[in-house]
């Protein structure tokens, strides 16, 4: 698996996603075409892996810019910045990541991506580690709200989790309207989701 996966994910950045079909990645992989398919659904299943390769900036960027004692409200707010950063350079990748057909199998693809790339999940912070491990995007996102209930940010767990579907939908909104529009502006719809974050966060305070 980890043979095509690299050669899929290598030809998509050299020649461009058109160019990764089957027969081209088996070649690169050095099998025959019909091997793909005792590991992988189709050629989108395939792909999707290679969707999850490419989180490895955001990954990279977390384990550099997030300190394993940051207060809880402002780790939220500085991972979700990279998310979001992250998310509007690749949109259509972050977009089958989390709300495409094999999204709904992400768990299993996520634990199993780290098993063929161990050293791909390297970072002893313990909640990167966990939101990193989850299955969706909203208990991804759980797993650092949790951490602002744990530290009496927001104090009940029910309010805390209507809060988390907030920021989720929000984000899935802007990431829809960004695709629609085939906008470029990167730094302003960061900007936008972090205005709209912060306003989500004090509502949560105030429950």
């Amino acid at each position: 698996m980890a043979y095509f996966i690299t050669a899929a994910d290598q030809i998509i950045h050299e020649e461009g996603i058109e160019k990764a079909t089957i027969r081209s990645i088996a070649k690169r992989a050095g099998y025959n075409s019909a091997t793909i398919y005792n590991y992988f659904n189709d050629l989108e299943h395939l792909i999707f892996f290679t969707k999850i390769s490419n989180l490895e900036v955001y990954k990279t960027r977390l384990y550099n810019e997030i300190p394993d004692d940051l207060d809880p409200l402002e780790e939220l707010k500085k991972v979700f910045r990279i998310f979001v950063e992250e998310t509007f350079k690749n949109p259509n990748d972050f977009y089958d990541l989390f709300f495409s057909r094999y999204s709904l199998r992400l768990n299993e693809t996520v634990t199993l991506y780290h098993t063929i790339f161990p050293d791909r999940l390297n970072t002893e912070n313990k909640r990167l580690k966990a939101m990193l491990s989850e299955n969706d995007i909203y208990k991804r996102n759980m797993a650092l709200v949790d951490n602002c209930v744990e530290n009496g940010c927001f104090t009940e767990k029910e309010q805390a989790e209507k809060i988390n579907e907030l920021m989720i939908l929000t984000y899935s909104g802007l990431l829809n309207r960004y695709l629609e529009t085939e906008s470029k502006d990167v730094q302003l719809y960061t900007d936008k989701f972090m205005e709209y974050l912060d306003m989500i966060i004090k509502l949560g305070l105030t429950l």
